[in-house]
């Protein structure tokens, strides 16, 4: 169960600005597999593996430093009381503020260059259509997401040997990059950094991945915790 925001409430300013590091850090991986995807854009698909491999270092630092990542606490919703809906308000604020910062940074230092495109790349690709399928597409991938983020943020939690922890953020994080699944606040990093807005399309986009990387976080608790009183009934 999460209780850090019981303290974290008590202090807004603090759940926010940890909120911001996270976002911040979460930019960092997006900018990684900006950096690799553009320097390998002769082998896209070594490109696409390395640049998998390096966006969870941003992960990594939000759960060694403890910051406060939306997609990793909107899981324990229902295992907490109702004033865990504004500490994760505050979170999804932060976060979206420090991957826009950084975003906006990367915008300015790296508008005429080859990385420029390759954001905009991704960004024009991560835009949902007015459509049917690009919608349930969209979303399908983004409730996996929320899954792998969620088992990623379970096993650095649940696992002691720091070799583990790593390999536990590394394979899931690496996945649903590798696959292309959207990350609410990745995208918005890559929105800003591409300046790809799509006439409100991409607030479209945000609130569908917002929504299915909840979901899958919440389905996938509520799973495991189902999983464990089974087990527990037949000890």
């Amino acid at each position: 169960m999460e209780k850090l925001y019981q303290n974290s409430m008590e202090k807004p300013a603090k759940t926010v600005f940890l909120g911001i590091y996270a976002g911040g850090a979460i930019a960092l991986g997006g900018l990684l597999n900006i950096i690799a995807n553009t320097l390998l854009s002769s082998h896209p698909t070594l490109g696409l593996l390395v640049g998998s491999l390096l966006f969870p270092i941003g992960l990594t630092m939000v759960c060694f430093f403890g910051f406060y990542l939306f997609t990793g606490k909107i899981g324990y919703v229902f295992d907490n009381k109702k004033d865990y809906l504004p500490f994760l308000l505050l979170v999804y604020i932060g976060n979206l503020i420090g991957a826009m910062a950084v975003g906006g940074l990367c915008l300015l230092a790296f508008r005429s260059t080859d990385l420029y495109q390759t954001a905009l790349s991704i960004a024009s690709k991560k835009m949902v259509s007015l459509n049917f399928l690009s919608i349930v597409k969209v979303f399908g991938g983004s409730v996996l997401c929320g899954a792998l983020v969620y088992l990623a943020v379970f096993s650095f939690k649940t696992f002691k040997n720091v070799f583990l922890k790593l390999l536990g953020i590394f394979i899931p994080i690496g996945l649903f990059v590798f696959l292309k699944f959207d990350h609410c606040i990745a995208n918005m990093f890559y929105f800003t950094f591409g300046w790809s807005y799509g006439k409100g399309l991409a607030y479209l986009s945000l609130f569908i991945v917002t929504l299915g990387n909840s979901i899958g976080a919440i389905f996938l608790n509520e799973g495991i915790k189902a999983f464990k009183k089974l087990i527990a009934k037949h000890e």
